[in-house]
Formats: C-alpha cells, sequence, structure tokens
C-alpha cells in the first residue's frame, strides 16, 4: 500500500496492514461487510491476480478506518521533512521498545538529488495503529528527531565519540546524549502544545538516570536542556563528555575521582564495592580485566552491568532470523 503526502510518497508494509485491519474491525458492527467481501476473492484463481486483490481490499478498509491518519498528521505537521525526503517504509516493529522513525541515507548516484537519497523508517506494532493518540505523540517526537538530522544548525553526526576506556563509557555516554536530546525535542514540543502533559516528568527522572551527582541541583540543570533554546549536537556532546565544564559556578559539580570503568568523574561511587554479587564482578573484568571492587565503581556503571542479564534476556526471546 502505498500513499502520497505531497512530494514523499509512504509505503505500508501489506502484512501490517492486514493485521491492523484485522484487528481494528474485531467486533465492530462493519466486520461482517468486510469478511463477506473477503471471502470472494478467495474465488480468484489466479495466485497473484488474489493476492493483489487481498491487499487491494486490506489498503482500501485502511484508510476507510483511518489508521493512516495520524502518520499523515505528524507529516502535515513536519512540512520541511515532505520536501528534504523522498520516501517512508512504513513497516512491522517486534515489539513496543522497536517502535519509533529513523533516517537512512544512500550512498550518492548520478542525477539523484538529496531528497532521492533520504528515506525514513518507521516501525509500529499493528496494536500502535489502533491507538491514534499515543502514536500520533510517538511520531511527533521521532520526527522532530529526524528533523534535527537534517537541520544543518544541528549539525546531526551519526556516531558519538568513542573511548578507549572501554564498551561501558561508550554506554554511559550514549544514555547522557539521549537524555539530553529527548529533553530539548519533548521541551520544544511541549511549548508548541502538543506533546503530554506529563512529559516534563518522564524526561526529567530519564536525566535524572543519565546525571545523578547533581543531586537537589537537578531540576534547575535539567530546565537548560528542557526549557532552553535548539541546541546543537556538538553541544550536547560535549555536555555529555564533560557536564562540570559547561556549567556555571553556580551549578557546577564537586569535583571527584574519576570511575575506573567509565573514565567519567563521579563521586557517586557504589558505597561497597566488595559486596557486589560475583556475576556482576565478573560481567565488569570481561570487558575490563584488570578492574577489581577494591578499585571502585560508579553508580551508573554499576546499574549498567545489573541490567545486562535483563537485556541479554530479552534478546534470546527475539526470533531467530
Amino acid at each position: 500500500m502505498t500513499t502520497e503526502h505531497d512530494a514523499l510518497r509512504v509505503d505500508y508494509d501489506a502484512r501490517l496492514v492486514e493485521e491492523a485491519v484485522l484487528r481494528a474491525l474485531r467486533g465492530r458492527p462493519d466486520e461482517w461487510s468486510f469478511r463477506e467481501g473477503r471471502d470472494r476473492l478467495y474465488e480468484i484463481a489466479d495466485v497473484e491476480e488474489r493476492d493483489a486483490a487481498f491487499r487491494q481490499l486490506h489498503a482500501a478498509w485502511f484508510v476507510r478506518l483511518g489508521l493512516d491518519r495520524p502518520i499523515q498528521q505528524a507529516f502535515d505537521e513536519r512540512p520541511r521533512l515532505k520536501t528534504s525526503v523522498g520516501r517512508c517504509a512504513v513497516t512491522a516493529a517486534r515489539s513496543k521498545r522497536d517502535e519509533g522513525a529513523d533516517l537512512f541515507v544512500s550512498p550518492a548516484e548520478a542525477g539523484q538529488g538529496e531528497a532521492d537519497r533520504r528515506s525514513i523508517g518507521i516501525q509500529v506494532r499493528p496494536e500502535g495503529l489502533l491507538e491514534p493518540d499515543w502514536l500520533l505523540d510517538l511520531l511527533r517526537h521521532e520526527l522532530l528527531h529526524v528533523e534535527d538530522m537534517l537541520d544543518p544548525h544541528f549539525g546531526y553526526e551519526p556516531s558519538l565519540p568513542r573511548s578507549e576506556v572501554g564498551p561501558a563509557y561508550d554506554r554511559l555516554l550514549q544514555d547522557r546524549y539521549r537524555a539530553l536530546w529527548d529533553a530539548t525535542i519533548d521541551g520544544r514540543l511541549l511549548r508548541a502544545g502538543v506533546a503530554p502533559a506529563d512529559v516534563r516528568d518522564r524526561r526529567l527522572r530519564d536525566f535524572t538516570r543519565a546525571f545523578p551527582a547533581f543531586g537537589e541541583r537537578t531540576p534547575e540543570v535539567f530546565s537548560q536542556f528542557f526549557d532552553g533554546a535548539s541546541p546543537t549536537h556538538a553541544d550536547l556532546v560535549a555536555f555529555a563528555l564533560d557536564p562540570d565544564a559547561h556549567l556555571d559556578g553556580s551549578h557546577a559539580l564537586r569535583r571527584g575521582t574519576r570511575c575506573p570503568v567509565c573514565g567519567f568523574p563521579t563521586y557517586d561511587l557504589e558505597p561497597a564495592p566488595e559486596r557486589l554479587p560475583p556475576d556482576l564482578v565478573a560481567r565488569v573484568t570481561e570487558d575490563f580485566p584488570d578492574w577489581r571492587p577494591s578499585q571502585g565503581i560508579c553508580r551508573q556503571c554499576a546499574d549498567l552491568y545489573r541490567t545486562c542479564p535483563l537485556s541479554e534476556a530479552e534478546l534470546a526471546l527475539l526470533p531467530k532470523i
């Protein structure tokens, strides 16, 4: 199924469209009309012709039920995307965690314009299409991320600085950067009047987890990003790398020691590293063979390694390709 939004072509995965329509019609008075028309299609002998007829039927009902409206509205609110990107592909997400949008850029080819090289991928569960208000909120957030990526002022770079310290440092930097960028995104959406009322509290919780050392000053520091002007990618990276160096004296952190695992300055060390579970110690030493609990570890690194088994368990549940 394909729809056109000005210059932007939106392609929907056929199985996603079918599943969403079946779920949306379940128990509705007009389900019988859909089922009656669908059953007649089984009489078509030619397989390709029959499959095409099913796709057309599901696409017609998809539009009739308004399942495309949140995506259409989200793009209507971001008109620059419709002229900066040539195509959007909407596919099924495996889980709620996978739902979102991303920007893809193909290698340049002769005679190809910039917009033609760019595409947006939206992943959503079939049941997510049945929650239009929730889906619109998600897409507003995700598409503003994409718009930032295309904004020369923002200066987006697809990768963050890598560290020789190890993977824990890289994960911590990613978490910090994500918390900062999400705060600026939802702050702008709230000021535009198109964000949920509780979004400030949710982003403050994310910020607090990413920057626990600010303590009671956290709301003030958070406000610089949530309520501030549009930042640049370089601004966010610089703050994530060294928050203390980019705050005035009223907000600056007290300098402490550096965590031997992530390398970040901290005074929020794990209080009893010698009592950390053996399996957690084993996971840390797998990445940092020379590390010992007696050297200490910051709370954020300890929490990262505590959650590793949960992430691995969830990964094991995914279908094998």
